[in-house]
This record gives structure tokens, C-alpha cells and sequence, in this order.
């Protein structure tokens, strides 16, 4: 958490999904008991330091190993379905 007004602030917390809701975009997470929680993601520093705070796309979320893991797993994924026909 970000916002030092939080009371998590400080916390690592694990980041499970986004959501929206009336416009705001919502970081889903999962809360030190164990409950899954939200919390509004521009009080914490999930699209890393120094992001625009003023865009209105929220950027990149995938590091770039991320980012080639995802490749290869869909390129595997539309191997094994072009096989099955």
C-alpha cells in the first residue's frame, strides 16, 4: 500500500485481479486473514513507481518476462487448438 493514510500502508499484500466499480478501478487483493478485500488502485503502487498518477490508461502491468511468459503460453495454447482440428 501506497497511501499513508491506509490502514495497510506499508503491507505487501498479494494483488489476485482488477475490478471496476462506478468508474473506479479497483485492486482486488488478498487481506493478512486471509479474505479477499479491494482496494482502490491509486492508493497503491501497482502500476510501479513514478507512473502517471494523470493517465488514462493504467500502463503496463506485466514485467517483460512476464510479458514473454504470456506469449509462449498462448502460443502453445493456439498450437494445441489448431491441432485438435
Amino acid at each position: 500500500m501506497v497511501a499513508e493514510t491506509h490502514p495497510l500502508f506499508g503491507r505487501l499484500l498479494p494483488a489476485v485481479s482488477f475490478r471496476r466499480r462506478g468508474g473506479v478501478l479497483l485492486l482486488v487483493v488478498t487481506l493478512p486473514d486471509g479474505s479477499p478485500g479491494t482496494v482502490r488502485a491509486e492508493a497503491t503502487n501497482v502500476f510501479g513507481e513514478g507512473a502517471d498518477e494523470d493517465a488514462d490508461t493504467p500502463g503496463m502491468v506485466l514485467t517483460a518476462a512476464g510479458l514473454r511468459e504470456l506469449r509462449r503460453l498462448v502460443g502453445q495454447f493456439s498450437t494445441s487448438r489448431n491441432a485438435a482440428f
